[in-house]
């Protein structure tokens, strides 16, 4: 068995470290020749992902004596720690694991070692075995600077139970996702469950404005499109959802709305399929045995093609890593088709590779990886430029704002638009 490494870290990217992007500390984006590896460092953010990594890596270093160290790092803090480490000129980490959509920031610092070269040379990774859309997906202006660690589109999470006593079925509108909380509701159970917290409630909005045809942004001019019809009517539902809600989720995160459908009488909801280990593990899930899978509901009302959401880690290379070819060799080795199966046991949602995502033994494991499958191939990443960390955290705090009633749907929508068109404008990136 080769050896390969994989490169673990992700999060949000304060406006401090996107300023100094372009600072003197920017490293050679080429591949350096390496010093002997006898230990790798990979920054990882705690996640399933993570967790799978950390038991490949003790079967990998008895075959092969390299010692994997894993750095645990608050997943906000990930993009800042990978930048400042590599403007540092101080080689601290080998591989980290990054959100896609941090990706951007990271790229622009010239902190992440491109990694075509290395694609283009082992064919036993086998590259082709991904569809073209998560090839792009681990792409910035054309480089790929990531290896897929986990592929997580939006799925729908259902209570088989509730829904046969109600005679529903999985929603394919939004339409049907609101009758659907209504039905629930009326019989006494929560309708409905997302994440309206500060923090991360943009996300939980993209996936249904995307997949009802619309757009943060132009993706022309980059101008915000909070002022237009379709932004408006998907907010407008996407609010009108938060009465069906437990008040644990009205506030909190990602995993708040996870737990309140593990442990309450929650009838639907939509996630990243990452977290179906969660909702399936009787350790952690109260309905382990009552839930179903289904596609993201699609609806046309938009003027762009509905999609679903890509979400997912990748895992990079430091440029200032002495040891290149050894994060490589074990990157592509825990993430090749040979340890799918692992990493499926150690509870990790796995890249979507076809050939993971067409075998009958692992969709039948996991279910949603059919629907990860198809999202893998149509789907596509929210904007990609470095501003984006900054916009859904602006776009989160007024979801939340309008959310708990302190701002209405007017003067909510009005601030997303003004506070956007502000950071573009600023950034050069749209003229106003």
């Amino acid at each position: 068995m080769r050896v390969r490494l994989l490169l673990a870290a992700a999060a949000a990217l304060t406006t401090t470290v996107l300023v100094a992007c372009g600072s003197p500390g920017a490293q050679d984006d080429t591949p350096q020749d390496d010093e002997p590896a006898d230990e790798l460092t990979v920054l990882v953010s705690a996640s399933p992902s993570a967790t799978g990594l950390r038991e490949l890596a003790t079967e990998y270093t008895a075959e092969t004596g390299v010692t994997i160290e894993f750095v645990e790092v608050p997943t906000a803090q990930l993009p800042t720690k990978i930048i400042l480490a590599v403007q540092s000129g101080q080689q601290t980490f080998d591989l980290a694991q990054f959100d896609g959509f941090t990706m951007p920031q990271i790229a622009a610092a010239s902190a992440l070692l491109p990694l075509d070269d290395f694609l283009g040379e082992d064919d036993e990774y086998d590259y082709a075995d991904f569809p073209e859309g998560l090839q792009e997906y681990a792409k910035q202006d054309g480089t790929t600077y990531g290896l897929p660690l986990s592929t997580e589109p939006v799925v729908q999470l259902y209570r088989t139970d509730l829904y046969q006593q109600l005679g529903l079925q999985p929603a394919t509108t939004w339409d049907e996702v609101v009758g659907n909380a209504d039905a629930l509701s009326a019989a006494g159970h929560y309708g409905w469950a997302s994440a309206y917290g500060p923090a991360v409630s943009a996300h939980y909005y993209n996936q249904m404005l995307y997949s009802s045809g619309g757009r943060l942004l132009d993706p022309e001019s980059y101008e915000p499109q909070f002022d237009t019809d379709i932004n408006r009517q998907v907010m407008e539902r996407f609010l009108s959802l938060v009465e069906y809600t437990p008040e644990s989720s009205r506030t909190g995160a990602s995993a708040d709305m996870i737990n309140a459908f593990s442990q309450l009488q929650v009838g639907q909801l939509t996630a990243a399929s990452g977290w179906y280990s969660t909702v399936a593990d009787p350790s952690q899930s109260a309905v382990a045995e009552t839930f179903g899978v289904a596609d993201l509901p699609m609806e046309s009302g938009g003027p762009y093609d509905s999609i679903n959401v890509l979400n997912g880690w990748l895992l990079g290379i430091s440029p200032s890593s002495p040891h290149q070819q050894a994060a490589w060799d074990f990157a592509a080795w825990a993430l090749g088709k040979d340890n799918v199966k692992a990493f499926i046991d150690a509870g990790a949602p796995p890249p979507a590779r076809t050939s993971t995502t067409t075998n009958d033994d692992y969709t039948t494991q996991l279910p949603y990886l059919t629907a990860v499958g198809t999202a893998a191939e149509t789907g596509a990443p929210i904007e990609r430029i470095p501003e984006t960390a900054q916009i859904i955290s602006v776009i989160s705090q007024t979801i939340n704002s309008m959310a708990t009633g302190q701002l209405s749907l007017d003067e909510g929508m009005a601030k997303i638009q003004d506070d956007l068109t502000n950071i573009l404008v600023q950034a050069g990136r749209y003229g106003g």
